[in-house]
């Protein structure tokens, strides 16, 4: 139980690193893509709008040209920034180049793009030689009475900026790896010392609760003898009320002995003291020993019982505690099912790849379960209605001690209910033989 909350609280921990290193992660990317290209962008924009003040005109002129002559683009191979001033065929007729290899390829990006006020993209391209080369580009579209005339286009080689910052965000990224399995270790140390002093509290509390309960077995035991004596000896001499106050001692004394049965089991569990004793045995036998123990109890109540079982099913199990298992199941259905409502117990095998499991479920129409409250069901000293509980004798640890022998023998229950129709308790349990 400690081993799961641990891992829990690590998991959690672990989960809150990783969304703060998330957010840290993306707050560095924008604040280092700021950093690095903010220069970037200014300039190119900056050469954008110096460009366009500069050859608008010449761009209004080209288009009204009959003859137009090419101009030649100037080569500057040792600068960082280019432009273009383009017609509306997409044509260049003016500009400054430092990649004139790359010439028709960045033609082929621009094209049909036109850029909105304070727009930039950023584009990779190949090198001949394969090298990759990062430009940030930016441009302004020229209209004349509406229509697209031209624009102008500028680019700023940033290859240098983007490798620092694919280099910063991948050093962060190996820091964060690095720093999460650190947070997780640091966070399992952590759960394991803050267990520490609960683990002592709890083991303290079962210890205490396993001595109370040995100890009070022995005076209830005597109170209850002692009651059906004094019950039997002065039968003639007790009054209405004398015999009516020795029949509810009785009942409570019975049910405070089961309340004392019930937290040793679980205190003696917890412990790990309380061990299984397997052995093959016949299923069906004891589902109809059961049976016949239950018809006369439920017969007083005005309960219907039916029993499905096989005529054989030998299992490998401890015959006490799946006995106990299914008189737990067998009483909870009984409290919380009204007079001339049915109980059916089934047993059956089934079949699950090579795999044989034993199927034992019981099922009533009682008064249900509410949805929002089924998952507290085998919660200890849960109770749905704690009125009703108290006045039929329910403690809460019933349904606890079913859970707990069904995963003792590595099996597993399930429940189905609807408020007003009833409910169905059904555990899986393997039956340790396999199909040949």
């Amino acid at each position: 139980m400690f081993e799961k909350i641990r891992n829990r609280l690590t998991l959690l921990f672990s989960i809150l690193m990783m969304l703060f290193l998330f957010l840290f992660i993306a707050s560095s990317y924008f604040i280092l893509s700021f950093a690095l290209y903010h220069d970037s962008k200014s300039a190119v924009q900056s050469l954008t709008a110096h460009e366009w003040e500069e050859h608008r005109h010449e761009l209004i002129k080209w288009q009204k040209k009959s003859k137009k002559k090419r101009v030649k683009i100037d080569i500057k191979q040792h600068e960082r920034a280019f432009y273009y001033v383009i017609d509306k065929d997409g044509q260049p007729f003016d500009g400054d180049e430092i990649f004139p290899e790359l010439r028709q390829s960045i033609l082929t990006r621009i094209k049909g793009w036109q850029p909105q006020p304070s727009e930039v993209r950023i584009e990779p391209f190949k090198l001949p030689d394969g090298k990759t080369l990062y430009i940030m580009l930016s441009g302004h579209s020229e209209y004349e009475g509406g229509q697209y005339i031209g624009a102008v286009y500028a680019g700023v080689d940033i290859t240098q900026q983007h490798d620092v910052f694919e280099r910063l965000m991948m050093i962060l990224a190996l820091l964060s790896i690095v720093f999460l399995v650190l947070s997780s270790l640091l966070g399992y140390y952590m759960a394991s010392r803050a267990m520490k002093p609960i683990m002592r509290s709890f083991a303290r509390q079962r210890e205490f609760v396993a001595d109370a309960s040995h100890e009070l077995r022995t005076p209830l035991s005597v109170i209850q003898s002692s009651l059906e004596v004094l019950e039997s000896e002065n039968q003639e001499g007790l009054s209405d009320f004398s015999r009516q106050l020795i029949v509810d001692l009785k009942d409570e004394v019975r049910m405070m002995t089961g309340l004392v049965g019930h937290l040793l089991t679980l205190a003696r569990a917890d412990s790990g003291v309380l061990q299984l004793r397997k052995e093959t045995f016949d299923l069906a036998i004891l589902s109809h020993q059961l049976a016949r123990t239950f018809q006369t109890l439920l017969a007083k109540q005005a309960q219907l019982f039916e029993l499905e079982v096989p005529d054989t099913l030998t299992v490998y199990a401890d015959a006490e505690r799946i006995k106990q298992l299914l008189y737990i199941l067998l009483e909870n259905a009984s409290k919380y099912t009204p007079a001339g409502g049915r109980i059916t117990l089934e047993v059956s095998e089934e079949r699950k790849g090579k795999e044989h499991r034993v199927r034992l479920a019981v099922r009533d129409t009682g008064i249900g379960i509410a949805p929002e409250q089924q998952a507290r069901i085998f919660d200890r000293f849960y109770r749905v209605d704690k009125v009703r509980s108290r006045r039929i004798g329910g403690t809460g640890l019933g349904l606890a001690i079913a859970e707990w022998i069904v995963q003792a023998h590595e099996g597993s229950i399930e429940l189905e209910s609807e408020l007003g129709k009833g409910s169905t308790f059904t555990v899986f349990l393997p039956s340790n033989r396999k199909t040949g």
